[in-house]
């Protein structure tokens, strides 16, 4: 870890290149990019190959597979902020890569390809002289064509273009918060912390303005092994409440498997049945069996955590909620079977709780550890904010990770950085205009309380981060009200209750757009999925519910921007 007074010393140091170098006017003091072969390099380990056309220069280096791997690029650039390109191959599917920039240490993901493409690698400032540009093992099994250093300047993202939250029901007060999170954008970054508040509070006389917790001990299993919640709901409810009430909730659930504990030392304890390795529960075979038993403790589970949410909505208190977590990683259950279960389940979740549990005061947030790999996203229409869970060197200004959220994100939805392993750096979110929506430290001596305490004051004390007693009354929308994906088309039921199961749909003005139409029932369990694009500005469409079962359906239609749900009965 960097010592406060040198990271402090470098920033200051940081701050008067930036300013000479008037990054926000001009493109820094060089005119062209710097391009370097890799196979000009110092390789320790690995070799340079020609056998796959499409590289540039006279060939690649391959070969990264043991841990010692690396790729050593020496030159000289001027002072000045610069675009990173790697041009690379990555052959076996998505694969994570490690580099340095002279001290500063950064990754990220590389997109599986079979031919050379390129890897945008994120902003580094260069203080003029020698540079030196390291690329480690990672996971591997890569190729590294060239890199790219290109001049560059930072400026400050704008909010979402559809300013709206994905429930077309969402209540007042959680209208008001994301209101507030929208208006505070690009602007200030909002302080918050996973479960420790009190000791941020002891620490710097501040208290985050997002208290961040976990509903991890109401998992059924947890309860059946006799699990009691460290801050129940209740808890945090009144930690939300105290004082003025502007405190703001997040809320994450490790789900515990709802079935399958392998429950055996050390590491496949019942506790840890969240975890791929201490659960046989296999989510896809839950998924294609919506009548079996397994399917049936899925959706009591999400039951049992409705009934919490619940608590929160009474009490007129919106939730950031961020469930299935890192899925993309393959450590939790819920993403251990690929991108497609999970997407499924994602989107079972949210219609559970919206449409059948009827809780209109959440703001889902989909967490990912990195932002590019759309397989995993759950769709436009199913998420409000992304974020993501970094765990870098505590001297990493995270640029490479936030222009990789932008690149995919902007114009689209918020980015946080809803879990990291250090505080970020308030003059790393100026200098490289990393404005995340807002931040939360992991919980416990490892993560919050290894935070030196003079970094913990300068970073909840700093003018561009707001703390609790600096947030307004966001519980009022300061707009109209703007409830949901307003849809410009319309789709209703022609006649309800019905009899049939092929339920007929009046469609008016979506000619030539692609609709999305689910069909739920009360159980939560996916019956039917079609795509349809209609050719005249009124249609009328048969969808078949999937079942003959009388009782209360949901259909689910999503356009490319816009959402709307439909409840019918069978009579």
């Amino acid at each position: 870890m960097v010592s406060s007074l040198l990271f402090f010393t470098r920033f200051l140091a940081f701050l008067g290149v930036l300013l000479s170098l008037n990054l926000y006017a001009q493109p820094g003091t060089a005119n062209n990019p710097i391009r370097v072969e890799a196979e000009s390099g110092q390789l320790s380990g690995v070799e340079v190959a020609s056998a796959v056309a499409g590289f540039s220069g006279t060939g690649y280096v391959t070969g990264f597979d043991n841990p010692t791997d690396a790729l050593n690029l020496s030159f000289t650039a001027p002072a000045g902020l610069y675009e990173l390109t790697i041009g690379y191959r990555s052959p076996f599917g998505e694969k994570g890569i490690d580099f340095q920039i002279n001290t500063e240490k950064a990754g990220g993901m590389l997109r599986p390809s079979t031919t050379f493409a390129r890897f945008d690698g994120g902003k580094f400032l260069l203080m003029g002289g020698p540079v030196s540009l390291t690329i480690f093992r990672g996971w591997g099994y890569f190729d590294i064509d060239y890199i790219l250093l290109t001049p560059t300047t930072v400026k400050r993202p704008v909010p979402p273009a559809t300013a709206r939250l994905t429930d077309p029901n969402a209540s007042p007060v959680t209208v008001g918060l994301y209101q507030f999170l929208l208006s505070q954008y690009g602007n200030k970054v909002i302080s918050g912390q996973q479960d420790d508040v009190e000791y941020v509070l002891e620490k710097t006389g501040k208290e985050p303005a997002i208290g961040a917790f976990d509903l991890i001990d109401y998992s059924p299993t947890r309860v059946q092994n006799g699990a009691r919640p460290l801050r129940t709901s209740e808890a945090c409810l009144a930690w939300a409440r105290k004082g003025d009430g502007r405190g703001i909730i997040s809320l994450m659930w490790h789900w515990n498997a709802p079935t399958d504990l392998i429950n055996q030392p050390p590491d496949k304890l019942w506790w840890r049945g969240f975890y791929t390795e201490a659960t046989t529960f296999d989510l896809a075979a839950t998924l294609a069996d919506p009548a079996g038993p397994r399917y049936a403790l899925l959706l009591r589970d999400i039951d049992a955590i409705a009934e919490q949410l619940k608590k929160f909505q009474a009490a007129n208190v919106p939730v950031l909620w961020r469930p299935l977590h890192e899925a993309s990683g393959g450590w939790f259950w819920w993403g251990a079977k690929g991108a497609d279960p999970f997407r499924q389940l994602w989107q079972l979740l949210y219609n559970r709780l919206t449409n059948f549990h009827n809780l209109h005061n959440l703001i889902w947030v989909y967490t990912g550890t990195d932002a590019f790999n759309t397989d995993w996203y759950p769709g436009d229409a199913y998420v409000d904010v992304v974020g993501l869970d970094i765990y870098a060197p505590a001297d990493a200004t995270l640029s490479t990770n936030w222009e990789a959220a932008l690149a995919q994100f902007s114009g689209k939805k918020l980015v946080a950085l809803s879990e990291s392993g250090h505080l970020p750096r308030p003059d790393a979110i100026r200098g490289f205009a990393t404005w995340w929506s807002w931040f939360a430290v992991w919980t416990g001596a490892d993560y919050i309380k290894k935070q030196p305490d003079d970094l913990l004051k300068a970073v909840f004390t700093d003018a561009d981060v707001l703390t609790r007693d600096e947030l307004p009354d966001w519980r009022t929308p300061t707009q109209p009200l703007l409830t949901g994906l307003e849809p410009t088309w319309s789709v209703s039921v022609a006649g309800n209750p019905v009899a049939d199961s092929l339920v007929n749909l009046d469609i008016q003005g979506a000619e030539g757009q692609l609709l999305h139409l689910t069909v739920f029932d009360s159980r939560g369990r996916l019956l039917t999925e079609k795509i349809v694009t209609p050719r005249t500005p009124t249609i009328r469409y048969a969808l078949p519910l999937g079942s003959d079962e009388p009782g209360l359906y949901l259909i689910r239609i999503i356009s490319s921007t816009t959402a709307s749900t439909l409840k019918i009965i069978k009579s």
